[in-house]
């Protein structure tokens, strides 16, 4: 059947000034069958009454409040909620391409798969940034497949966002409650749960890089979930398809330096436990680096900068920062 009912999952919390957009962009989509679940995480702000008068304009909107239990308690939430033959979710904060849902419907359509998967834009103050920028692509791929764009990251992401995922795979699979970079835990249970992947070119996602995300605030210990996930992403590489030991240890190294990269812009870092695991994590797979043919210069001078000459390393790190965040 074509046409059938999406539900469009959107956690809610503290995002006043961006909540209509997000909305908007959605009831603005080509693809009309839609059922638009807004999740008021018990926010504090005027995001409840927002979602409320946002629902009065279009019965397609159906608002929930709940207790706060963070925003993976609330996509859990709104799975529960959903009535569509297929869920997706969008960021109460980002917003999306008028063509999203009718691109990602159709390549579903077209190849018979249980998910679908776009591309996105990163949105900062100064500039646009899509992630992949290359030829234009349409993909059906298996797992071994799919976790090797997943790896290589180019014309993958590996979001949430960007995917439209048949119920009987979402409704499956729970997100983690308490941790941070939910995604990528689910995008692992994806992984190990489903064995083909619609791809298409088009980055149709816009992902709104502000003040206080994940991954823009400063440092905390919760930024290890990241560390811990993607261990776990080793674990079932080296396990199952040992051949993407080269790209695993390229991916590994730029989650590793992600991190440690947020965590030397705060005072006394060195102090902190979470220095010497980075860095250890870091040490023990430069090598892998520094002689894999695959692995781009600009890393492989990251690694040897870092292990020689750490201040050096966070004095560029901090002087050529190229994209500034929004508000």
């Amino acid at each position: 059947m074509d046409n059938e009912l999406i539900s469009v999952v959107v956690p809610v919390y503290k995002v006043e000034k961006y909540l209509e957009r997000c909305v908007n962009s959605i009831l603005n989509q080509s693809y009309k069958n839609l059922e638009i679940i807004l999740i008021d995480d018990g926010s504090p702000d005027m995001c409840g009454q927002i979602c409320e008068e946002l629902a009065k304009l279009d019965n397609r909107i159906k608002v929930y409040h709940k207790e706060n239990g963070g925003i993976s308690d609330a996509r859990n939430y709104g799975i529960e909620k959903a009535n569509g033959e297929y869920i997706g979710f969008v960021d109460s904060d980002d917003y999306i391409h008028e063509y999203m849902y009718e691109k990602l419907y159709g390549a579903i359509k077209k190849t018979g798969t249980l998910i679908s998967e776009c591309g996105l834009t990163r949105i900062y103050k100064n500039k646009e940034r899509p992630h992949y920028n290359g030829e234009e692509y349409f993909l059906v791929i298996n797992r071994q497949g799919y976790l090797k764009e997943f790896l290589e990251n180019k014309r993958v992401y590996g979001s949430l966002w960007c995917k439209l995922i048949h119920k009987d795979i979402a409704k499956k699979i729970k997100f983690p409650i308490g941790k941070i970079y939910e995604d990528a835990y689910y995008n692992l249970e994806l992984i190990k749960n489903v064995d083909s992947y619609t791809l298409i070119s088009g980055n149709y996602y816009y992902y709104y890089m502000r003040e206080g995300s994940i991954t823009t605030k400063p440092f905390s210990s919760k930024d290890m979930d990241y560390i811990e996930v993607m261990d776990q992403v080793r674990d079932y590489t080296l396990t199952n398809f040992p051949i993407f030991e080269e790209k695993l240890s390229i991916r590994l190294a730029y989650a590793y330096l992600s991190i440690f990269n947020q965590l030397i812009q705060i005072d006394g870092y060195k102090k902190k436990k979470e220095y010497n695991i980075l860095k250890n994590k870091i040490n023990n797979i430069y090598s892998k680096i520094v002689f894999n043919p695959k692995a781009l210069k600009s890393l492989k001078i990251a690694i040897l900068l870092l292990k020689f000459n750490e201040n050096l390393y966070k004095f560029i790190l901090t002087k050529y920062k190229k994209y500034e965040i929004n508000d």
